[in-house]
């Protein structure tokens, strides 16, 4: 017999993480972006991570909890994001990018847009979950902070 998974409507699946609200978002992030923090004419911000197979915090944009709102409700432009840093071995359901076919255990990297892709030559930053093949959309995925 097959068990289905559900999707697990929260970001953050578990293990170490240090949980982030004080800085507003430099445009809009969707929950499950990985995120970076840029300094913005003296102010420091959250955007979506945008450097291609590039090093950076392991940080998720997580949904707003405080508002009850859930993994689908967009932060606008200066709202204030809840960030969880991931420690080593923490699970997430964060993006991955349209076109994308990922296997159980392959390693990824940033794609440069706050989504995750294949690691090719970059920085390894998660491992994949689940499997999410001939991805088309963009979609979440279940990862583990390496």
């Amino acid at each position: 017999m097959t068990i289905t998974r559900s999707d697990p409507g929260t970001i953050w699946l578990g293990g170490p993480r240090t949980v982030i609200n004080d800085m507003g978002a430099k445009a809009a992030i969707t929950p499950g972006h990985l995120v970076e923090r840029v300094n913005t004419a003296g102010v420091w911000q959250w955007q979506k991570h945008s450097t291609a197979a590039g090093d950076g915090q392991r940080a998720v944009a997580c949904e707003q909890s405080m508002l009850n709102k859930d993994v689908d409700d967009d932060y606008a432009i200066n709202d204030l994001v809840e960030v969880a840093e991931l420690g080593m071995g923490s699970n997430a359901w964060m993006f991955i990018a349209s076109g994308q076919n990922i296997a159980y255990g392959d390693n990824l990297e940033s794609a440069g847009d706050g989504t995750l892709r294949v690691y090719a030559a970059g920085v390894k930053l998660f491992q994949a979950l689940e499997t999410k093949a001939n991805v088309t959309v963009l979609t979440r995925i279940r990862v583990e902070v390496i």
